[in-house]
């Protein structure tokens, strides 16, 4: 959907001048009849548009008719696939760092995402209608990771975090002690022998 700027109004002015036909030559010609429901406004609508509208020439169709530009363009319009979920194409998508609490803010609330996404840019797609409990799409390298609830805040804050510490964490596993020479299995047996002597 293309939206035009203010005081720029050439990126509509086709819908504009649609509407300007539809005011000029349909509404001052409804009746009573015509205005009794939705259903009858409808059907006279669509009465105006198959018979009048689509069948005049437009100077913004260089004089030909909808019908006319209509059947010269038709065999290049592609329907939607069977299957296809069009309220995934109409999501917007927004661009948030993941936080070091594994969290991302949107519209004010908090989302919490996987892990291994700390400090990395994730691309949230969501439904602005939605209500903020829902879950949004978290993307990252154009593949969809998760869906992100909002953050259970109570419960969060007894979540147990790992907190990097001063002692340095060595790469390999500390050596093994060498082993004793004191044999403390034996001691037990030499005791009992000196207790009966």
């Amino acid at each position: 959907m293309i939206h035009a700027r203010p005081y720029r109004p050439q990126g509509k002015g086709k819908i504009e001048r649609f509407f300007r036909s539809l005011r000029g030559q349909l509404l001052t010609r409804l009746t009573p009849e015509d205005t009794q429901s939705l259903e009858a406004l409808n059907r006279r609508l669509h009465v105006w548009l198959q018979s009048e509208y689509h069948h005049s020439p437009h100077r913004g169709l260089e004089g030909q008719t909808p019908l006319e530009r209509w059947a010269q363009t038709a065999a290049e319009v592609r329907f939607p696939e069977t299957g296809l979920d069009l309220d995934e194409l109409f999501l917007f998508e927004t661009t948030r760092k993941v936080q070091k609490d594994r969290t991302v803010s949107l519209n004010g609330t908090l989302y919490e995402v996987d892990a291994a996404l700390v400090g990395e840019r994730v691309t949230l797609r969501y439904d602005p209608a939605a209500p903020a409990s829902r879950p949004i799409q978290v993307w990252h390298d154009s593949r969809q990771i998760q869906l992100a609830k909002p953050v259970d805040l109570y419960a969060n804050c007894f979540v147990k975090r790992h907190r990097p510490s001063s002692t340095i964490d060595p790469d390999t596993p500390a050596p093994q002690p060498a082993p004793s020479t004191l044999k403390l299995c034996g001691l037990s047996d030499e005791d009992s022998s000196r207790e009966k002597n």
